[in-house]
């Protein structure tokens, strides 16, 4: 089975919220997208005067997409059409978002047997990617932090002084270690092949925004946003050290998270959110992830965030509303204007549930790019023409332009296909056949989940010693 993405989500908020010391100017940035090594940097209140970015002065209007590609295998021939590939990638993004800002994309090529050690040939991870750095802003009407990936928050209205911004949007990281299949290359594809171009955009669109905070952080099968530490402003003319400062804990949303919604009910997930964010402990119970775990456990949120998990393995139970959040929505509106989410998989998967669009409902409709697995046997231009979104919204289909729309991004009205993609039609074409919860090629999607929660995991335990340093330079200094 060939997992279409790690999804960098699943983890992309414990760095930032466990150092969070002044929210405005501490970002996320990525190093390496495939095992999430991230670090904290300062990203200063700056005027847009001020801003060193002139990307917008290179735009193109056919592609408002940028990529700094870098290839790490020997065969030149195969890089130069996996560049070719971001192009056009970037070309249908751009025929369906009317970007106000060029969105940069740092991406890699390569092995990821020879650089990872994942060599499964059973289950075959093709790329991961997320945004390169993530944005804190407030929102004056809820009063509520959320964190925005860096490609958005620059398409947005937002107040002229701004977080500074890192020089890539997206990081990106593919890998080569299979079989992908090209435009131009020879028809019918091979069955063990995915489409390149397909991969790319799917990637990108994680890299846009559409993702979760909420995951099993601490292995325990109970779903929260991300955890971390909250500062106390010191009253006027009180004097305080960081230690002081740094006394309590809070579950952080990403701006997606603003749009979940449980299903049939249409119950705002932000509202769980709240719910869970009652539980609060000192700083100093960040002395061991068997700390933060046992007592989250023991606390009657706990409840709240095990029925969330549970929730997350029920087939129809979590969508993404495309309207204004509401806590009066009609039934009407719940039918008509939400998006399901994947909760079948079961066991919970890291990186698949949730992050994705339910495969059942969407593997053969217009809305098919960002299922959880390829949907193998045909190409992108294959697949739209099966489903007859060619003309109409090519590869990002009806639903997701309204995803996007939601989060913040303005969606072309009108679309023009900017690229013709080899369409021979598949006799019997049926994807819905590649897929089977019961088969064994899903039971071993046990091993690739694996390695998310021992970086979950290990990120924490660096963030507890990052807090038991500022706890001991505070003590030194007394």
């Amino acid at each position: 089975m060939k997992i279409l993405s790690t999804t960098l989500f699943v983890v992309v908020l414990e760095l930032i919220c466990l150092v969070q010391i002044t929210v405005p100017e501490k970002c996320l940035e990525y190093i390496s997208p495939f095992y999430q090594k991230t670090r904290m940097i300062d990203c200063p209140m700056i005027h847009s005067k001020d801003s060193k970015d002139k990307r917008q002065t290179s735009s193109k209007s056919d592609n408002m997409i940028t990529v700094d590609f870098q290839c790490l295998i020997d065969d030149k021939q195969l890089c130069k059409k996996v560049e070719q590939v971001f192009i056009t990638a970037g070309k249908f993004i751009t025929a369906t978002l009317n970007l106000k800002s060029i969105i940069s994309v740092n991406a890699q090529f390569l092995d990821f047997c020879k650089t990872y050690g994942k060599c499964d040939k059973d289950v075959i991870i093709l790329g991961a990617a997320g945004p390169a750095r993530m944005i804190p802003y407030q929102d004056p009407k809820e009063n509520k932090i959320r964190f925005y990936p860096q490609a958005l928050y620059k398409q947005m209205n937002f107040p002229i002084e701004h977080p500074e911004f890192g020089p890539n949007e997206i990081m990106a990281t593919f890998n080569s270690n299979t079989s992908y299949w090209f435009e131009g290359d020879p028809l019918p594809m091979l069955e063990k092949q995915s489409d390149m171009l397909y991969v790319v955009i799917h990637e990108m669109i994680h890299g846009l925004g559409f993702t979760t905070s909420w995951d099993d952080y601490f292995g325990i099968k109970a779903l929260t946003p991300a955890i971390g530490g909250t500062t106390k402003p010191p009253a006027p003319g009180e004097i305080t050290s960081q230690s002081d400062e740094l006394q309590s804990s809070q579950f952080f949303e990403l701006i997606s998270d603003k749009f979940l919604v449980l299903l049939p009910s249409g119950k705002l997930v932000s509202s769980i959110a709240d719910e869970i964010n009652k539980f609060q402990f000192k700083i100093e119970t960040l002395s061991s992830t068997d700390g933060i775990a046992s007592a989250f456990s023991a606390s009657p949120q706990f409840p709240v965030a095990k029925n969330m998990y549970n929730t997350a393995m029920t087939h129809g139970a979590m969508g993404f509303l495309t309207i204004p959040p509401s806590d009066q929505l009609t039934r009407e509106q719940i039918l008509n204007n939400v998006i399901i989410l994947e909760t079948s998989l079961i066991p919970y998967q890291h990186g698949s549930s949730v992050a994705h669009t339910d495969f059942d409902t969407y593997v053969n409709s217009s809305d098919f790019l960002m299922l959880f697995t390829y949907p193998k046997t045909a190409t992108l231009g294959q697949i739209m023409s099966a489903v007859g979104s060619t003309n109409t919204t090519g590869p990002i289909g009806p639903k997701l332009r309204l995803l996007l729309g939601s989060l913040g991004y303005e969606v072309k009205k009108e679309y023009t296909p900017p690229v013709k993609l080899s369409s021979i039609p598949i006799k019997n074409y049926n994807p819905s056949n590649t897929y089977n919860k019961n088969n064994n090629n899903y039971n071993d999607m046990n091993n690739s989940s694996f390695i998310c929660v021992n970086i979950i995991l290990n990120l924490v335990c660096i963030i507890i010693i990052f807090f038991n340093s500022i706890k001991s330079l505070n003590l030194s200094g007394k």
